[in-house]
């Protein structure tokens, strides 16, 4: 996967969901480990980590927009708040 930048489009799925539904978000920031106050030994587990936008919020909520943030690891698998998602970043 190319090094994301801020601005960038990508869509993702849970593995855990049944239907193969694909959420869209944009990349705010990329933060380093340390960061996001980790300590160097998560080095060994985690490359980056992405602040992201949703495109597609709740339609029925009210609620501003909030960020996300997805975990690269160095084993080329990603997360979304504990569970793995597929990643594809548009060109």
């Amino acid at each position: 996967m190319p090094q994301p930048k801020p601005g960038d489009r990508f869509s993702f799925a849970f593995l855990d969901e049944q239907a193969d539904r694909r959420h869209g978000a944009v990349v705010e920031r990329i933060l380093s480990n340390r960061e996001e106050g980790l300590s160097p030994e998560i080095d060994e587990y985690v490359a980056d980590w992405l602040e992201a936008l949703p495109l597609d919020p709740p339609a029925s909520s009210d609620a501003p927009v909030k960020s996300f943030t997805v975990m690269l690891g160095t084993n080329n698998k990603t997360y979304i708040q504990g569970r793995l998602v597929t990643l594809t970043f548009e060109q």
